[in-house]
């Protein structure tokens, strides 16, 4: 059965216009006849490769929805009003809301400020203790779930991965194929298929305020597999826009293990801090625009990165401490916490800050520093046209030339989450592996042990969130 537009549902309920669509559902407003009024309706979409025992499985987890959503109640929960069976599936009739989700308002706006993501994720935290407390847990915690509505309320939507808990964990649940959770916010032991508990909402919650602040989840990656293992990896760059309150909320969810976690109520009293925090009583490290991401971090900048230019023209730093540049080629110190850094000019104007240790030399109009402790070398340099075009010839000009002996590919592709016509090629030479990435008129190499990778990549991200572009 195909419903159209302009034809009556369950002879009551009108279909008017489609709001959203899913993998599993299209939401359609509608209006209710009987009770004159707009609804929303959503209609269950059945893919045909689905087995007859899956098309049920799918049927009674829309209907499980349904009864999760309804159980709870609650101001932050949308409202159910029926459930119809037509075309042998099941229509889901809710309250009309006039929203938008978290997801959206990030594409649009860009990150929000401390305080209100603390408000927001306040909110959804009200909901998922509600949902905990009558044993369901939601599963599917992320940006695209939360809804800000006109009238000021915070919803958190879509129950439909929603399983009840006994004693606290999950009840074994056996999913149809293609029915999962965002990877990029799943809590490492459903990533690894282990039953889930509240802490795993409670983690979802913590890359939700992550994203809210920064832009998008610190742990995707352009396949599913690689962001399922920076999930299990746990590794993130901190969420710099976030005052200190907030991050002591968001790293006291990330926490590897459920039990480490914080808890709910815990949560609760660091949100309501920093929510109430003034605006005024501390700056962000980098601004809410600027700070140019480390290529190795990978955060999808969700807006502002919009071109080249704007970006070049937005890659600044709104520093905890004032630092001044001198002439190019010089160099003053400055503290960062406990480690010293130099901020050095580079020949085309732009400045960055290192390690005190590190060496400078200036090659190919550009600047490279090394660290013979360490045997790191990171190097800056002006470049000129299609930065993807630009690596592939890059590549094969130093395979000619032999310029890096064993050498194996790992990737070199678009990142236009990185930046847009931003692209980078990473490889292993020897004992040692490469970056080297492109974006907004600069390339950015940076060479450590292939042993020692990991720990390098934080130092790395250190420095080029000091980096900002500039004219010769």
């Amino acid at each position: 059965m195909r419903v159209e537009a302009g034809e009556p549902l369950a002879g009551r309920y009108r279909l008017l216009s489609v709001i959203g669509k899913g993998g599993m559902g299209t939401v359609w407003r509608a209006y209710d006849e009987l009770l004159d009024r707009d609804v929303a309706i959503k209609e269950t979409v059945l893919p045909d490769q689905l087995t007859r025992s899956e098309r049920h499985a799918v049927c009674r987890r829309i209907l499980a929805e349904a009864r999760a959503t309804a159980a709870l109640r609650h101001p932050g929960v949308v409202t159910v009003h029926d459930v119809l069976h037509e075309g042998g599936r099941p229509w889901i009739v809710m309250e009309l809301l006039r929203a938008r989700s978290l997801q959206q308002i990030l594409a649009r706006d860009g990150p929000l400020p401390t305080w209100r993501a603390a408000e927001i994720g306040r909110a959804v935290l009200g909901v998922l203790r509600a949902a905990h407390a009558k044993g369901i847990l939601h599963r599917d915690v992320k940006p695209g779930n939360v809804m800000i509505a006109d009238d000021g309320r915070v919803l958190l939507t879509d129950f439909g991965l929603a399983v009840h808990m006994l004693n606290g964990r999950t009840v074994v649940d056996t999913m149809v194929a293609g029915i999962e959770g965002s990877p990029a916010y799943l809590a490492p032991e459903q990533v690894l298929g282990e039953p889930g508990s509240a802490a795993s909402d409670l983690w979802s919650l913590g890359v939700t305020l992550y994203a809210a602040v920064e832009g998008g989840s610190p742990f995707h990656r352009t396949h599913t597999l690689a962001t399922m293992v920076a999930v299990l990896l746990g590794e993130y760059p901190p969420p710099w826009n976030a005052d200190p309150a907030l991050r002591s909320v968001i790293d006291g969810l990330l926490r590897r293990r459920p039990e480490d976690r914080l808890t709910a109520e815990e949560t609760d009293r660091l949100l309501e801090e920093a929510a109430e925090r003034p605006d005024d009583t501390w700056r962000p490290e980098r601004s809410r625009w600027g700070g140019l991401r480390s290529p190795l971090s990978r955060r999808p900048r969700a807006t502002a990165l919009v071109a080249a230019t704007g970006l070049v023209a937005a890659i600044m730093v709104v520093g905890a401490t004032t630092r001044r540049h001198t002439d190019a080629g010089s160099a003053v110190l400055s503290a960062q916490g406990s480690s010293h850094t130099v901020a050095h000019r580079g020949p085309s104007g732009s400045t960055v800050e290192v390690p005190a240790s590190w060496r400078r030399t200036e090659s190919d109009g550009g600047v490279r520093w090394t660290d013979a402790a360490t045997d790191r070398q990171l190097q800056i340099r002006p470049v000129h046209g299609d930065a993807l075009a630009g690596l592939r010839q890059a590549e094969r000009e130093a395979l000619a030339a032999g310029l890096y002996p064993g050498y194996r590919r790992i990737r070199l592709e678009a990142v236009p989450e990185l930046a847009e016509g931003a692209a980078e090629w990473e490889f292993v030479t020897g004992d040692r592996r490469i970056l080297r990435c492109r974006m907004a008129g600069y390339e950015f190499l940076f060479a450590a042990p292939e042993k020692g990778w990991t720990p390098a990549q934080r130092v790395f991200d250190a420095a080029l969130r000091t980096f900002r572009a500039g004219t010769p």
